[in-house]
């Protein structure tokens, strides 16, 4: 994934919470550091799937509790 994507990357998940792009570390968790819920949760992997043209498994969404854990997961599947 290029710097360019990881900024927008950032930035999508800085959307979703009050939070700025600059300020966001990769072991943030969505739900107790970001403020996610549940549906904002759903809303931002949706977008990411769009915004990066990616599809993530259902079951995967589960182990996505950092922003870490969410750029590994659509890193990989960019490089597919």
């Amino acid at each position: 994934m290029s710097e360019k994507q990881k900024e927008d990357f950032l930035a999508l998940v800085a959307e979703y919470s009050d939070v700025e792009a600059e300020e966001i570390t990769m072991d943030m968790r969505f739900r107790e550091d970001l403020g996610f819920n549940s549906l904002n949760f759903m809303t931002f992997l949706g977008d990411l799937e769009d915004v990066f043209d990616i599809e993530i498994d259902a079951d995967e969404v589960l182990n996505l509790s950092t922003v870490g854990d969410a750029l590994k997961n659509a890193e990989e599947l960019v490089q597919g």
